[in-house]
């Protein structure tokens, strides 16, 4: 029995090593670039250059803004706003809340957006009359002119004799 009982610790101690030496190999290549942001911090700090960048100025190194609309020739699906995917969901189940639309999104799209940001495209919806409060959750208020733009015209001209 005791021979069992120190295998076990003896194996404990082993897998326990093992594990501390694998976090610290996963950890190696981010440590390194990590010192060197610290440090770049540091001498901007130092140079008197941190307020300067971090007041709303756009570094040379940034990435350029990315477009809202997807252009022509891009492929792939077309990326879709908070607002869009709102009004998607409250056209397919109206009368829900902040928190299930909320929920929707993230299950449907995979974009995690919190309750109280739902409740502010809501309430902006509302104002340019595209969304209602109803009870306790919200329904799409349907915009005829819209609708007939996006739906082709299946009228025939009647053919002249």
């Amino acid at each position: 029995m005791a021979t069992t009982y120190q295998y076990l610790l003896r194996r404990k101690a082993e897998l326990e090593t093992r594990m501390i030496e694998a976090q610290r190999r996963a950890q190696a290549p981010f440590e390194s670039e990590l010192r060197a942001i610290i440090l770049a911090l540091d001498a901007l700090k130092q140079a008197g250059m941190a307020e300067r960048l971090s007041s709303g100025e756009q570094p040379s190194f940034a990435p350029a803004a990315v477009p809202a609309a997807p252009t022509p020739g891009k492929r792939g699906r077309r990326g879709r706003t908070t607002r869009d995917m709102i009004l998607m969901t409250l056209a397919q189940a109206p009368g829900l809340n902040e928190a299930e639309i909320a929920r929707q999104l993230d299950h449907r799209w995979s974009r995690p957006v919190t309750p109280v940001a739902v409740g502010r495209e809501l309430e902006q919806l509302e104002v340019e009359g595209l969304a209602k409060r109803s009870g306790p959750g919200w329904i799409r208020l349907e915009d005829q002119a819209q609708d007939e733009e996006e739906r082709p015209s299946l009228s025939l001209a009647a053919p002249h004799f």
